[in-house]
């Protein structure tokens, strides 16, 4: 049980690492929009590059920050089931669904993995005028889903826990 909870540890460090610094995305993209308005309405002077990097920041900001939500626990669930049973309970149903959580992830990485590469080897840009380049955020999709994988798999050493010990494993220990 020792050897579970230090992964489960280093999985939740590493994707409170990343969603800690992919936060700052958000920040980027606020200011670089609020310039591009500041430029296009006071200056009457638009951009061709604001949109195109924002919208790549939002993309990076989505595809990794899919660990650090689902360290979190903050992605959709129907609780009317749920939420009224006991850990056991949870913890065995968690364990039942996380099978069709792994085959959908295994082939998201597989699949995603083969779109990056392909990405890279022509080195796709935009077609926008500006023509930022693509490969980046498609090589960062297999990186996002393996973040993913690597919090499901500390998910369900947890709910494996939580099923031994009868106690919910929680999230103290992360300092945002």
């Amino acid at each position: 049980m020792k050897i579970m909870k230090k992964i489960i540890s280093i999985v939740d460090k590493i994707n409170l690492f990343v969603g800690n610094v992919v936060k700052f995305l958000l920040l980027y993209m606020a200011l670089t929009l609020f310039y591009e308005v500041i430029a296009r309405y006071v200056f009457n002077n638009p951009t061709i590059w604001v949109l195109d990097l924002a919208k790549l920041a939002l993309g990076f900001m989505g595809i990794l920050g899919g660990g650090y939500a689902m360290l979190l626990d903050s992605h959709v669930k129907v609780d009317v089931i749920y939420g009224a049973r006991s850990v056991r309970t949870r913890a065995i149903m968690d364990l039942c669904t996380s099978i069709l959580f792994f085959i959908f992830i295994i082939i998201l990485l597989w699949q995603s993995t083969r779109m990056a590469l392909a990405s890279f080897v022509i080195r796709e840009h935009s077609t926008t005028v500006f023509a930022p380049p693509l490969y980046p955020l498609k090589m960062a999709i297999p990186v996002g889903v393996g973040l993913v994988l690597f919090q499901g798999i500390a998910k369900v050493l947890r709910d494996i826990i939580a099923l031994i010990t009868n106690e919910e494993q929680g999230y103290e220990n992360l300092q945002y």
